[in-house]
Formats: structure tokens, sequence, C-alpha cells
């Protein structure tokens, strides 16, 4: 019942405290719990949680597109201090999907 019923869903699990602040439907994304993704949503907005790959590594983040400089960042939400990440043209950069769930660690 925790999984919506669509295909392309995928689970992984958080590693880290950089959305220790995030809040999807109420609950926040903190280290070892199970974060559900939609690899098949493609319409990514300001403020949506996603899975970004960045030089072959798996971030997860809320996406922000500043319009004024036309380019992405990639935004903590913790109780920790970390820097945006700046995606500058040609990166090794993808969005592998937007953030749809999560399961609390047990």
């Amino acid at each position: 019942d925790m999984v919506p019923r669509k295909s392309g869903i995928f689970a992984l699990r958080a590693s880290g405290n950089s959305l220790n602040r995030a809040k999807l439907k109420g609950k926040n994304i903190e280290d070892g719990d199970m974060v559900l993704i939609d690899s098949e949503d493609r319409n990514i907005k300001d403020g949506d949680y996603v899975l970004s790959i960045i030089g072959g590594a798996a971030n997860l983040k809320r996406y922000k597109f500043d319009h004024k400089l036309a380019q992405i960042m990639l935004l903590s939400e913790s109780t920790e201090t970390f820097k945006p990440i700046i995606i500058m043209p040609g990166d090794d950069f993808a969005i592998n999907g937007k953030v749809v769930g999560v399961i609390k660690r047990g």
C-alpha cells in the first residue's frame, strides 16, 4: 500500500542528512529511509525532490531552476550546512526521476 501501483517506481535507501528537513507528504528524508522514485515522471518543477546522477554519483536534492542565470541548482534542506550544487552546461548530469514517497526506517 505504500508503493504507488505504477511502472517505473523503484526504491533506494537514503544515505546522509542533506534532506532531513525536507517535507514530502509530511515526511522528511533521513539517513536510512527508503525513498520512492518515479523514473518515468519527467515533469520536474521548482521545488520537486529529484534523484540526480552527477559524474556517476546519485544525489537526492530539491530541484531549482534559476531563470535569471538560466541554470539548475540542486539544494539541500538540512540541519547541516551544504552548498548548493550548480549544474553547468557540459556537466555529466541527468535527472533519473522524481521523489514520490518516503518509507521511514523501522
